[in-house]
């Protein structure tokens, strides 16, 4: 009897786990942020890449949020890393590095930090995946500037980011 019962739960924690890879296999990626702080920054739950083109020529621009910009509700931290490039396409971005502004807010609470005017982070793409169309990168420590004038170092961070549209 005892036999039975123990096997009766080894099935089940089986069919469970095998229930768990199922589903998170049919999930869409949602993408992520980590930035290394003096102090902890959590991760971000959402990572969206957007690239804007200008046209007639000119560079356009990489757009990367943790937040959808049009919805009024915010999820903290809130990431924004936004620089201008050549690339066309989101696999013309793998192996280029983007000189970016960086945003940052931790919290509701707290100041907006942002880099200094005439400083950028580098932001290394390194790997597309084009099956689900997320591209990951690597982003340089930086030193950004908090509304509140006192200094946040970021000592480096990686991202994956969906693109937006299947770019």
């Amino acid at each position: 009897m005892k036999q039975a019962i123990e096997d009766a739960k080894t099935k089940t924690q089986e069919i469970a786990q095998s229930t768990v890879e199922a589903v998170e296999e049919h999930l869409p990626p949602s993408g992520e942020i980590t930035l290394r702080g003096a102090t902890p920054i959590d991760p971000t739950s959402t990572a969206t890449l957007e690239l804007l083109p200008i046209g007639d020529g000119r560079p356009g621009f990489v757009q990367i949020a943790s937040y959808d910009p049009t919805d009024s509700s915010k999820a903290y931290p809130a990431i924004l890393l936004h620089g201008a490039t050549t690339a066309s396409s989101v696999s013309s971005l793998a192996g280029t590095t983007v000189a970016c502004d960086v945003y940052l807010q931790v919290s509701s609470t707290t100041p907006i930090a942002m880099t200094a005017p005439g400083k950028l982070a580098n932001v290394s793409f390194t790997a597309l995946d084009p099956t689900d169309q997320t591209i990951k990168a690597n982003i340089e420590a930086i030193e950004l500037v908090g509304s509140d004038g006192k200094p946040v170092s970021i000592s480096g961070g990686e991202l994956v980011a969906v693109a937006k549209g299947g770019q």
